[in-house]
């Protein structure tokens, strides 16, 4: 892979341009991993070990107490990021705000339960269920186009 730098003077944000011959996989994941910005890992603690998380792995990310938790298929790791700074990270990875303390990786909900008048509670594809706080509604029904 050839790399090549230009300085244009007056230039206020970099402009990053992919010449390719046909589009192949990496070609995708170099392009997704520019456009989110940082690298598409986390890295979090699970017991004694530093783990690297993907997004695709974490079910959802809530706070307790004072930790942001990330919820895996295997247990729960702690993250050093506030929700806000994983919200903004998260954005492009299908993960949404549902209340004060909680994103969801909508790639990740097996189903909406909307039985309950005024709630929305999501069941996860591992088994756990969350609630949708009405305050959080409207953009999780404009997401959906509901």
């Amino acid at each position: 892979m050839d790399v090549e730098i230009k300085l244009e003077p007056g230039r206020a944000a970099p402009k990053v341009i992919i010449l390719t011959g046909e589009m192949t996989e990496q070609v995708a994941d170099l392009a997704r991993r520019l456009a989110a910005g940082e690298s598409r890992f986390l890295p979090a603690r699970q017991g004694d070990q530093v783990v690297l998380l993907e997004p695709g792995d974490i079910y959802r990310i809530y706070a307790q107490g004072q930790q942001v938790l990330a919820r895996l298929a295997e247990g729960t790791a702690v993250l050093r990021f506030r929700l806000y700074e994983l919200e903004e990270k998260l954005s492009a990875s299908g993960f949404l705000r549902i209340s004060h303390a909680e994103l969801v990786n909508f790639s990740k909900v097996k189903h909406l339960d909307l039985s309950m008048a005024g709630t929305i509670r999501l069941r996860m594809d591992n088994g756990d269920a969350t609630f949708v706080s009405r305050r959080y509604m409207g953009r999780i029904k404009q997401y959906l186009g509901i």
